[in-house]
């Protein structure tokens, strides 16, 4: 089973728990802004995300979760 980590741009408010959080070290602050002004969090490698869900369990503005991705 692989796993994608979606997030939600505009939730996001560019607190960092979620980067900071990763066990993988695959999210970081993105340079691209949301309507309200925050960088937010981007994925740098979907392929290496342990499907922990650490990230979206963290975040305070559920603007994070994960997927399951059927392989094949």
């Amino acid at each position: 089973m692989r796993f994608r980590v979606v997030v939600i741009g505009d939730r996001c408010k560019e607190c960092g728990i979620c980067i900071h959080k990763c066990p993988v070290k695959i999210l970081k602050r993105g340079e691209r802004r949301n309507i309200y002004g925050y960088k937010y969090t981007v994925v740098e490698d979907q392929a290496k995300c342990l499907g922990c869900r650490t990230c979206e369990y963290f975040c305070p503005e559920l603007a994070i979760y994960v997927e399951e991705v059927a392989d094949g």
